[in-house]
């Protein structure tokens, strides 16, 4: 989602002003618009209205003070859904999705990998496997069990049973539903059922990660602080002060290395990445923990350059300094003010989860001389995967997306659930008919014409209501 940002990345919180007229965004409304939109606008502001951060959730909540971004104990546990619950999420999201992409409006995009083009066409083959896939999870471990599967991320760091998928698995699938109902290839009434299974499956986990509340990162002042303090203190107990100018410059060649291998392992976006906090501490300043993902035996390419790495890595970095402001939305991107906040690092520790099986109680801390090893092994994999990508064909390098995206914001949840094996039998690796459909379309240079309004505009959230 994105391409990889700077080893530090900043965010100016702008004071914005949330004075708007009440617009159901999830209905029929939709701005005003010549044929040549000027998206400019609608970077600044949701359909040129609602701001972004924390005054953008607050003025959402001005408009639906109890959104179904929110869960309780009994709202999670109906299958069925009123049209007005779909709604209330439907409008929300899309905030929420907005935010995160115009907060990201600045990023350049790889020239080496059809990001749009696989994004667009996953997120259609999402749409067409996912329903059916979160149903066979959850009649596996009922509504209790995907509620535990929530808690996962509050106990575990080095997992992919975190916060980005429990809150993306749902969307992405939405978002395809919103791309072929653009390319009149589905019904946006006769899709409802599987609307509800989706927005349902994903609230379970939610409401496991924070209990009664706001499910979203943007609904709690744009912070992930979701480790339990008996996992958490133990870390960050651990880490070392950086004194030495040669440990802090081989921690950032650690940290900027693996972010970027990862990134690349991950097909150009950020599965393979993910902070959670600011985790306040006694004294004053935060701590933030960071996961890169880097042997994952998934997929042939990343395990072929991946050999040798650990399976995760989670760099536990402490800050002391109290003039430094910290956001961390749903994908686990930090922001900053001021953006050089590793400067300002005090002191630092780094775990190995060395497979996906490894147990918490054998998470080993990396000594300098495996750091140096460590990087030097992502430096040379993420040469030798520019060159593997070049070397590809376009709707090559198109499925391979697509399989990194259906699969890895499913595949650790029906892991941990116990039915991958019966889930991916439900179409995850081949394209579907839908995505068959769509690919002429998506792959032919039109996916960012039609990704702009799904991600600005609302538009990947169209009404289950009959429209007359």
């Amino acid at each position: 989602m994105g391409v990889p940002a700077p080893e530090e990345q900043g965010e100016d919180q702008d004071a914005w002003s949330a004075q708007s007229k009440d617009h159901a965004f999830a209905g029929n409304w939709r701005p005003v618009m010549t044929d040549a939109i000027d998206f400019a606008v609608f970077v600044e502001k949701f359909l040129g209205e609602v701001p972004r951060g924390i005054p953008g959730d607050a003025e959402m909540r001005r408009r639906d003070p109890h959104p179904f971004v929110d869960t309780t104990a009994a709202d999670i546990r109906p299958d069925h859904l009123d049209d007005d619950q779909i709604d209330s999420w439907f409008s929300y999201m899309a905030w929420n999705l907005w935010e995160l992409i115009a907060s990201r409006s600045t990023e350049g995009e790889s020239g080496l990998i059809p990001r749009q083009e696989y994004e667009t066409l996953s997120f259609v083959q999402q749409w067409d496997v996912y329903p059916e896939a979160m149903r066979t999870i959850t009649a596996a471990v009922g509504v209790d069990g995907l509620v535990e599967l929530g808690k996962v991320s509050k106990r575990e760091v080095g997992t992919k049973v975190n916060h980005l998928r429990n809150y993306a698995c749902a969307l992405m699938a939405i978002l395809g539903r919103g791309v072929g109902i653009k390319l009149d290839l589905v019904d946006p009434v006769r899709s409802r059922a599987d609307v509800q299974t989706c927005i349902q499956f994903g609230r379970r986990l939610w409401h496991g990660t924070w209990g009664d509340g706001p499910g979203l990162a943007s609904g709690r002042g744009f912070a992930l602080p979701h480790l339990d303090a008996d996992v958490r203190e133990p870390l960050i107990a651990a880490a070392a002060p950086l004194t030495d100018p040669a440990e802090r410059t081989l921690f950032r060649r650690f940290n900027a290395s693996t972010e970027l291998f990862g990134f690349m392992v991950h097909y150009d976006n950020r599965l393979g990445m993910g902070d959670t906090g600011p985790y306040p501490l006694p004294g004053g300043g935060f701590a933030l923990v960071r996961d890169h993902f880097l042997n994952e035996p998934s997929y042939g390419w990343a395990a072929e350059v991946g050999q040798g790495m650990p399976y995760a890595v989670t760099e536990v970095m402490v800050f002391r300094n109290p003039d430094i402001a910290v956001t961390i939305n749903d994908i686990g991107t930090t922001f900053t003010t001021p953006s050089t906040y590793l400067d300002h690092l005090d002191s630092v520790v780094v775990f190995a989860r060395d497979t996906i099986d490894t147990p918490m109680s054998e998470l080993r801390v990396l000594g300098a001389d495996e750091m140096r090893a460590i990087s030097a092994k992502a430096e040379k994999g993420v040469l030798d995967l520019y060159r593997l990508y070049a070397r590809m064909s376009v709707d090559d390098k198109i499925w391979d997306g697509i399989t990194v995206y259906s699969h890895d914001f499913m595949r650790p949840l029906a892991q941990r659930a116990g039915v991958w094996d019966e889930v991916r039998q439900g179409g995850f690796d081949a394209p579907t008919e839908l995505t068959e459909r769509a690919w002429p379309t998506l792959a032919s240079g039109r996916a960012g014409e039609i990704l702009a309004p799904v991600f600005l505009l609302g538009d990947g959230f169209p009404t289950v209501r009959p429209q007359r």
